[in-house]
C-alpha cells in the first residue's frame, strides 16, 4: 500500500530534549513572582499551550499577582536563548526525520509551543529546510488534545489527515493525533511510560532510535 504521504513531529519532548530548559525556565518566572511552580503541576500540564497552562497554575497561587502576558515573554526570552545555546535533538530524533523525508514524506512540525521557540529549535538543530510546515498551536483555537494543531499541519501540506502519520511523547498530543484521524506514533518520556492512556496510539516506541523505514508502511510495517 506504499508509505504515508506526510510525517508531522512534535516538539518538546520528542524532537527536541526541551522538557529540562521549559522546567528551569518556568520554575525561575514563578520564583522570580515568590510563587514555587513544582514538577509535579508541570507534568500535569505537558503538551498544553504555554496559555493555558499558566492559567492552571495561577489557580495554585491566589495571593500571587500573575499576568500571563508577561510571563510568556519572559519565558520566551529564556527559553529560546537557552535552546539556541544549550538544546539538544533527542536520541533518534534526526534520524527519523530523515528517514521519512528519504521514503517521499512532506514533513511538517505541529507544536505546542510559541512560533519562535519553534524556529529556534529547528534552527539548532539544524533541519529547518527539511520541514514543509511549522505549525504552532498559539494560533489555533484549541490547544491539545483538540486537534486543531495537526488538521492545520495536514492542510499547510495540502495532504488528507488519513495519509499522515505523526509522532507525540504527550498524553494530550497522542489524543490530538488521534482525533485528527491520523496513525499514531507515541513516544512517551520516562515518567509516562505505563500510563493507560498511550494504549489509543498505533504503536508505542521506547525512543525514536526505535522507528524503521518499515514503520511508514501504511499496512503497519509488521
Amino acid at each position: 500500500m506504499g508509505v504515508f504521504t506526510a510525517a508531522i513531529f512534535d516538539l518538546d519532548g520528542l524532537l527536541m530534549d526541551s522538557e529540562p530548559i521549559w522546567m528551569w525556565a518556568q520554575m525561575k518566572v514563578f520564583k522570580d513572582r515568590g510563587a514555587l511552580l513544582t514538577e509535579e503541576m508541570q507534568l500535569a500540564t505537558t503538551g498544553m499551550r504555554m496559555q493555558e497552562s499558566i492559567l492552571a497554575w495561577r489557580a495554585y497561587f491566589p495571593g500571587v499577582e500573575i499576568d500571563p502576558a508577561a510571563i510568556r515573554e519572559d519565558l520566551l526570552e529564556l527559553v529560546r536563548s537557552r535552546m539556541l545555546e544549550s538544546g539538544q535533538a533527542k536520541p533518534g530524533a534526526l534520524q527519523a526525520v530523515e528517514t521519512c523525508r528519504r521514503a517521499g514524506c512532506r514533513l511538517a512540525i505541529a507544536s505546542s509551543s510559541m512560533p519562535e521557540i519553534i524556529a529556534a529549535a529547528v534552527e539548532r538543530m539544524g533541519v529547518r529546510d527539511l520541514f514543509q510546515a511549522l505549525v504552532s498551536a498559539e494560533g489555533e483555537a484549541h490547544g491539545k488534545p483538540h486537534p486543531a494543531v495537526y488538521l492545520s499541519a495536514a492542510a499547510r501540506l495540502g495532504v488528507d489527515p488519513a495519509d499522515c502519520i505523526a509522532f507525540e511523547d504527550s498524553v494530550f498530543g497522542v489524543q490530538a493525533i488521534k482525533a485528527a484521524g491520523m496513525f499514531c506514533v507515541a513516544v512517551p518520556e520516562a515518567h509516562n511510560r505505563g500510563r493507560k492512556e498511550y494504549a489509543i496510539a498505533d504503536r508505542i516506541l521506547g525512543s525514536l532510535t526505535e522507528f524503521r523505514r518499515k514503520d511508514l508502511e501504511r499496512d503497519g510495517g509488521g
